[in-house]
């Protein structure tokens, strides 16, 4: 299963990219360069990345986290003999000796995905 970035994420960075291109080409214009157009093709170059990009997917023995630019990627193995379950708002598995959390937030998730996901896994006792 896959589970991809807020949408919210990568419209907000397209939207300040944007505006802060458009800007600096303005006063491209006018005759005066600024080093902020970087930063705006950055935003627009990250906003894009947040809308097409997979968070963390979800395989048989593992939880893979990708990174956001590039091929890197985190594994964190699911034991046989063990499941990932809810913990408040974060990802846990229940490993011989340790808990360790998975770095992966809520918000930063696509609501839909999130919710089919962690609707599967099981809840610490006494939450909701």
């Amino acid at each position: 299963m896959k589970v991809r970035y807020n949408p919210l994420m990568g419209w907000i960075f397209l939207t300040l990219g944007v505006i802060v291109t458009l800007l600096q080409v303005w006063l491209l214009l006018l005759g005066a360069f600024s080093p902020l157009i970087i930063v705006g093709l950055m935003a627009l170059g990250i906003g894009g990345l947040y809308l097409r990009r997979t968070y963390f997917r979800v395989e048989s023995q593992a939880i893979v986290v990708a990174a956001l630019l590039g091929p890197a990627e985190r594994r964190f193995a699911i034991p046989k003999d063990a499941s990932p379950r809810m913990e408040g708002n974060r990802i846990v598995i229940d490993k011989p000796g340790k808990v360790q959390k998975v770095p992966v937030r809520k918000s930063m998730a696509h609501p839909a995905d999130w919710a089919a996901y962690t609707a599967t896994l099981p809840r610490t006792p006494g939450q909701t």
